[in-house]
């Protein structure tokens, strides 16, 4: 569980609260207590997820795109600030054990359908996260083979 707290800015328009970047597990389940989560549509552009007091966001993450091949994404987001109100958000984060390694279904792969990526578990993205930077690059992205 992760609890992010938010607070006014007085420029909201040159900060971010959070920037873009799509969560490493399996599921992230979020509240939020306002407006201010954003996700990246497939032409990159950056769209307001509707506020909608007490409804819960399920969003894919990396291990699902992994896992399902590429047929499912993970969802690049970010969350900006706002300069008259605090936002609060409460994710629920699911993922597989630390050692576990992952890699597309075996079900998802045939001669027409090659690995899309290649095996990796959490304690891999711990590592790779503590000697690179993540925002000019997502972890998913080293995991990416040259035929996909």
């Amino acid at each position: 569980m992760a609890v992010n707290c938010y607070p006014a800015c007085p420029e909201p328009e040159v900060t971010l609260g959070m920037p873009p970047h799509s969560d490493f597990g399996s599921l992230t389940i979020l509240l939020q207590s306002s407006q201010g989560l954003q996700i990246m549509d497939s032409n990159k552009n950056w769209v307001n997820v509707p506020y909608i007091e007490g409804a819960l966001i399920v969003q894919l993450g990396d291990q699902v795109e992994v896992m399902s091949n590429g047929i499912y994404k993970s969802v690049i987001h970010r969350v900006t600030v706002n300069k008259d109100y605090k936002r609060l958000s409460f994710a629920s984060l699911h993922s597989l054990p630390l050692h576990k390694k992952i890699s597309p279904a075996p079900e998802l792969i045939d001669v027409n359908n090659a690995p899309a990526y290649g095996k990796f578990s959490f304690n891999d993205f711990l590592d790779y996260i503590s000697s690179n930077d993540c925002v000019h690059q997502r972890f998913i992205d080293t995991l990416k083979k040259s035929n996909s």
